[in-house]
């Protein structure tokens, strides 16, 4: 567990509680990726947990011997149930994120438990970097962290929230610079990276990535509030019949596009920040592209000639298209057929924008 010796006793004990479930999810759910997925998460966990730089090597044998460790803790804890958060002398539910973030304040902490994809429970512990109000939406900026699980979003949502994840946001920005590095391909990542000084100081690097990136992430999940609000439970109950589907993965796709059609990619053509711009479209899934590929051709356009004008008129009438297959897709659900998902998967590949 990542700690450091400035910390108080309530701090402490607080960071144990919140371990202590974030293993109790691991245990449960861990087991659900792929072998190459869970090493690849396993050994970016280990990093973390014992402090390591982006750029420091570590001992394979040191790495299997904690593995082993880990997932010893987690055979221990995996029948237990969630233990209440105690702050003495309250105690709160692990989702009562405002009770407990209340008794933090003065200690500049943020804790946050939420329900991820697939129902999995996520909760983790940071320095709180800034907190403020945007309308009726209540944004934070999370900086160090001291407790967390498996799985860590580098950005989530509820109703009346985002929480924005710097360390984790850093993370995945480190990532895609080293697979660039490797190859150092001539594409959207390798532009993106170039406006940043990575020659000179990885660290600085990063750390101007995360600072501009962070607000591609705060308007992709106003996106999806605005969205929630519009679809809420239909969509999640749609979702459950359909998980591990490629259906599902489609669905997803236009709800993503829908989202940044909504105000990520305005939000990027109004400030007009080339990095930004490419690494939006440097990170785009396979799926996203193959049914969006009048966003692939604006973003060609804009690349040869600086010339905006076409992502005005994309956002516009994509707004209205994918609220349209969203809304289609729903129907199909609501239908109760026996194989709703061959269904969606056609409709979306007849949707292609």
């Amino acid at each position: 567990m990542a700690t450091h010796s400035q910390l108080t006793n309530l701090q402490q004990n607080l960071i144990s509680q919140v371990q202590h479930n974030c293993d109790i999810s691991d245990a449960n759910h861990a087991g659900n990726y792929t072998l190459c997925i869970y090493l690849l998460k396993m050994r970016e966990y280990y990093r973390w947990i014992h402090a390591l730089d982006f750029s420091d090597n570590f001992e394979s044998d040191q790495m299997s011997s904690w593995l082993r460790e880990k997932e010893e803790t987690w055979h221990r804890v995996i029948d237990k149930p969630y233990k209440s958060i105690k702050l003495t002398p309250d105690e709160f539910d692990i989702f009562d994120n405002q009770g407990i973030n209340t008794q933090l304040k003065k200690h500049q902490l943020f804790y946050h438990a939420g329900i991820g994809r697939n129902g999995v429970q996520h909760f983790f512990v940071a320095d709180k970097v800034k907190s403020y109000q945007q309308e009726s939406t209540q944004i934070t900026v999370t900086g160090k962290e001291y407790a967390r699980d498996l799985t860590a979003p580098p950005a989530m949502s509820t109703q009346t929230e985002i929480v924005v994840r710097q360390e984790s946001l850093k993370r995945m920005c480190w990532e895609r610079y080293q697979e660039w590095h490797w190859n150092k391909l001539d594409n959207p990542m390798g532009t993106a990276l170039a406006h940043y000084p990575f020659e000179d100081s990885i660290a600085d690097a990063l750390q101007l990535m995360i600072e501009a990136e962070q607000n591609t992430l705060i308007q992709h999940e106003i996106g999806e509030m605005q969205i929630s609000l519009q679809y809420g439970k239909d969509w999640s109950s749609m979702m459950l019949g359909l998980l591990g589907s490629k259906a599902e993965l489609m669905a997803r796709a236009v709800r993503d596009h829908l989202a940044d059609s909504l105000t990520t990619l305005p939000y990027l053509v109004e400030q007009h920040n080339p990095a930004c711009l490419h690494f939006y479209f440097a990170n785009l899934t396979y799926m996203r592209k193959e049914i969006f590929p009048s966003a692939i051709s604006a973003y060609q356009h804009w690349s040869k000639t600086g010339d905006l004008s076409a992502f005005t008129d994309l956002t516009q009438q994509s707004t209205l298209h994918w609220n349209k297959t969203l809304d289609s897709i729903l129907k199909i659900s609501q239908q109760k057929k026996q194989n709703p998902a061959s269904e969606i998967i056609a409709l979306i590949e007849q949707s292609k924008f």
